[in-house]
């Protein structure tokens, strides 16, 4: 049962689930030709990435809504099934993708979102044990914007937008001052 303070939160949360995965789907209509095959591969496990993140944070958001619903159990199966979902992606990714910089951090990228399904299936785990525990249904509200912010940022690679973080700045820096270029590595 999920506390009545996350009530508000898991509402917005489906909500916003929602309209994200609607988006998500005018993102791949508008995504450009995709003529080249490992542009389609590397388009399609974005694609998969952001509609499973989004996918989990809906189905977390609306169980959590149902009054007496046991949200660990939710979360357990929901974690679960979304790992087999980025090995499904992996799979995909080793019979299709291209060998490359771009599916190393692909690679990298899946097992990441793995993990973080499968510590959201530990944590659901936890709460159906602890029925009441509030830190573990908190656990599962970050979990959740985590992975809005895993769905979005996949969606604007895939629309072809320059991913410009930090990080990747930092990279391409030091790439053009060793002489290796400044592109953006492919993923």
């Amino acid at each position: 049962m999920v506390p009545s303070d996350f009530a508000t939160f898991f509402a917005a949360t489906a909500a916003v689930a929602g309209a994200l995965i609607g988006l998500l789907f005018v993102a791949i209509s508008v995504n450009p030709s995709l003529d080249d095959p490992a542009t389609r591969v590397r388009s399609d496990v974005r694609a998969g990435v952001a509609f499973s993140a989004l996918i989990n944070a809906l189905v977390i958001s609306l169980f959590a809504l149902i009054p007496g619903n046991d949200l660990g159990a939710t979360a357990v199966v929901i974690g679960l099934v979304s790992v087999s979902s980025c090995v499904a992606l992996g799979i995909f990714l080793a019979r299709e993708g291209r060998p490359g910089p771009g599916r190393r951090r692909q690679v990298r990228l899946l097992v990441i979102q793995g993990l973080v399904f499968a510590y959201e299936a530990l944590v659901g785990l936890q709460l159906a044990v602890h029925k009441q525990e509030h830190g573990y249904v908190s656990t599962l509200a970050i979990l959740t914007v985590v992975l809005f912010l895993v769905g979005i940022a996949r969606a604007w690679q895939l629309i072809g937008a320059r991913d410009s973080g930090l990080f990747t700045e930092m990279l391409a820096t030091l790439r053009a001052r060793n002489g290796r270029g400044g592109e953006d590595p492919p993923g």
